[in-house]
């Protein structure tokens, strides 16, 4: 079993071969955090180029080796590798939020969030349905009129969710699928970046967040329903 070997090499204090038997993971877990890195350089919460993939996923597996558990099976080591990547995307960016408060109850209030409908005023410019005559909400929200995202995570975000690649082509259309992107709740964006980038199906998420599946399914059908407006 490939925990038994992980435990052995770490009682041997041997990091080199901890890090070739987790050499398996390397793939999903780098796809995730690249596209959640990208995302987070885009929307101003970490310096462009300060941080590479590669670099923080050494130091997630550093981390795993120093506190290794001694009972784990191999489901419960992926679920543990995915945890402490988004914890170290989430120190990198300087999040805090609140220890008692768990990600089930944030979840569940981020879920009526979502529920906020949005069209586009004459201009093209996305805006809340019930905020139409009220432009200084976008003003107050601080939403950026030249939000883009990355190419590659556009792609990966129409893929995902079945979205009309034709009708992305434009310039507007790029800048509404950033606005509508970014005005997803932080704790609900990491659901949509694990199955985006990270390739984790509705199950896979709610196990590496331990939260009920209903609630991932939930959140994903909002916001395929918000990149639908496109």
């Amino acid at each position: 079993m490939v925990t038994k070997s992980l435990q052995k090499h770490r009682e041997e204090n041997d990091f080199a071969q901890f890090y070739k038997k987790l050499e398996a993971y390397i793939p999903e877990l780098k796809s995730f955090l690249t596209g959640s890195l990208r995302n987070a350089e885009d929307q101003g919460l970490l310096d462009r180029g300060f941080y590479t993939p590669d670099e923080l996923l050494d130091e997630v597996f550093l981390e795993a080796f120093i506190a290794f558990p001694k009972q784990l099976d191999g489901k419960g080591l992926r679920r543990l590798l995915f945890r402490n990547v988004i914890d170290k995307i989430a120190t990198k960016e300087v999040q805090d939020v609140p220890d008692e408060v768990n990600t089930h109850a944030l979840l569940k209030t981020e879920l009526k969030a979502l529920n906020e409908e949005f069209t586009t005023d004459g201009d093209g410019d996305l805006i809340p349905m019930d905020e139409l005559d009220d432009i200084s909400y976008l003003q107050k929200q601080g939403w950026s009129k030249e939000v883009r995202l990355n190419d590659s995570l556009e792609k990966q975000l129409i893929h995902k969710f079945n979205l009309n690649e034709a009708s992305l082509l434009s310039d507007e259309k790029r800048k509404l699928l950033g606005v509508l992107y970014n005005t997803i709740p932080d704790r609900s964006k990491m659901i949509v970046e694990l199955f985006a980038f990270g390739h984790q199906d509705t199950h896979e998420i709610a196990e590496i967040l331990e939260v009920p599946e209903e609630v991932v399914e939930k959140i994903i059908m909002k916001v395929k329903g918000r990149f639908q407006l496109l």
